[in-house]
């Protein structure tokens, strides 16, 4: 009943991509091209998270996994806390808005 209810490993994959694109992007305490590099972050992950959400059904408890671990993530590489709980709101934000895309 709840085969892959709980299956996460391709959720936690794409956290860990999520949280290393970040880190490369815009490192913790680097002020050098930040709009510029934050751009290209905010490209290349609305570009994976549209890929991500066709490959993959994401029901409420992958969600909340997904979110908890890039938070759990960001933290450990220092990110301030306010700029890690809004990125992965924002994040939760941008998978439902993917979700709710027409299929092509």
């Amino acid at each position: 009943m709840f085969g892959s209810f709980f299956k996460t490993a391709d959720v936690d994959q794409y956290a860990d991509w999520i949280v290393a694109e970040v880190k490369r992007s815009l490192p913790p305490g680097g002020t050098k091209n930040v709009a510029d590099r934050a751009e290209k972050l905010n490209a290349s992950i609305a570009k994976k998270t549209g890929e991500f959400t066709r490959s993959t059904k994401l029901n409420i408890y992958k969600k909340a996994r997904l979110a908890a671990r890039v938070r759990e993530g960001m933290s450990a590489l220092g990110y301030p806390e306010s700029f890690v709980k809004s990125f992965s709101f924002d994040l939760l934000a941008r998978l439902q808005a993917a979700a709710k895309q027409p299929s092509r």
